[in-house]
């Protein structure tokens, strides 16, 4: 039998979990004690005195098992997202690979890089291309600012004696 101190000390960081994701997803931890509160049919307040260990809040048997459940499922959710996240990065290691290994025609790849048999025949098209030269534009003569004219940094301009 399970009394209901036991049943607050077990729920404790599996709730503590909850609101943790939910804080991240939502943005608030309000917002978090809002939503949880609402399908485990409770209060905000009473999942905050929970986490808080506030002395006037109980714990019931079904309470606990709602969290319990709450928490499986966000467990379960999480656990499916890493395996479809897994099966992704699986799919895309094989489609790196056969890219690598010229598997794939170079209609397919990604970037459109040409193929290994390709390769020889462009770089000899591009070194026989003559490359566009452009010429160097002179670099801009600055003038000495006159006696009295106002300069880029004025107190230093300030600074300088005057003739």
């Amino acid at each position: 039998m399970m009394t209901a101190d036991q049943a607050l000390e077990q729920i404790r960081p599996d709730l503590a979990s909850i609101i943790a994701v939910k804080e991240r997803t939502l943005g608030s931890r309000m917002r978090a004690y809002e939503s949880l509160g609402s399908k485990l049919g409770r209060s905000p307040t009473w999942i905050r005195k929970v986490l808080g260990r506030a002395p006037d809040v109980t714990v019931g048997l079904h309470d606990a098992l709602n969290i319990r459940a709450a928490y499986e499922r966000l467990c379960k959710h999480i656990a499916d997202g890493t395996d479809a996240i897994e099966a992704e990065n699986q799919n895309l290691r094989r489609e790196l690979d056969a890219t690598l290994h010229g598997d794939r025609p170079a209609s397919a790849r990604l970037g459109g890089a040409p193929s290994a048999a390709e390769a020889p025949a462009l770089s000899q098209r591009v070194a026989t291309a003559p490359s566009p030269a452009l010429a160097p534009s002179p670099a801009p003569r600055l003038r000495k600012a006159a006696a009295g004219d106002l300069t880029e940094l004025p107190l230093f301009g300030a600074m300088e004696p005057r003739p």
